[in-house]
């Protein structure tokens, strides 16, 4: 009967020592995301041209929890990104204020973006992998986001004039919209979508009042 017992106790944790060997532990969050990728205007119904240059830059810091023993996690956090609308519109600035909207189709310029930066809320919802010998996993992490404007400018440099007025009014408050990560290692595919409307009143509407924004570049995570 002692052995039968000690038979048993010794079949139990063999099971627990298997069922460790087996349990996927999760591998630490990254806590900071660099985004850098190309802005695309998606809608625009007026005359605006893009240009190649057009792009976002986006810092964001992130706390992670895990959703117990497994591949999933839930990531929250802020963010600071600069957007800038390289094209062939420019919103100069009178002396009483006013905004006027000049189109610079033909005209000669080194230089020409509206821009804009938020501060951004962010969520994210991420999947990773078994890591490999060297510590890296297949990451697809999808998020959202709400930003709140706090600059604006337009900015024209030709070969012998250079001007930038701060504060351009029109441009949404508000930004939100989805992204998406994915890779394996530091580099990744990122993706966003943005829902808001790039501006919302004043002279631009006429261009890009119905117009919304699409990124796709590369995330760096540490």
């Amino acid at each position: 009967m002692k052995k039968a017992a000690v038979i048993l106790v010794a079949f139990v944790f063999s099971l627990g020592a298997f069922g460790q060997a087996k349990a996927f532990i999760p591998e630490p969050g990254e806590g900071l995301s660099f985004n850098t990728s190309s802005l695309m205007v998606v809608g625009a119904p007026g005359s605006f041209t893009s240009s190649w240059k057009a792009n976002s830059q986006e810092f964001q810091l992130l706390r992670e929890n895990t959703i117990g023993l497994s591949h999933f996690g839930l990531a929250y956090g802020v963010g600071y990104s600069g957007h800038f609308y390289h094209g062939n519109l420019h919103v100069d600035v009178a002396s009483n204020g006013q905004q006027i909207l000049e189109n610079l189709d033909g005209q000669s310029y080194i230089s020409n973006r509206l821009a804009t930066e938020y501060v951004d809320g962010i969520l994210e919802l991420r999947y990773r992998s078994n890591a490999n010998k060297n510590g890296r996993y297949t990451r697809i992490y999808v998020g959202g986001l709400i930003g709140y404007l706090t600059d604006s400018y337009s900015y024209l440099e030709t070969e012998n004039y250079r001007v930038k007025f701060y504060n351009i009014g029109g441009f949404s408050t508000l930004r939100y919209g989805a992204y998406f990560k994915a890779g394996r290692g530091p580099f990744n595919l990122y993706y966003y979508y943005g829902l808001n409307p790039i501006v919302e009143s004043g002279v631009l509407v006429p261009e890009l009042g119905a117009a919304t924004s699409q990124n796709i570049g590369l995330s760096i995570t540490l």
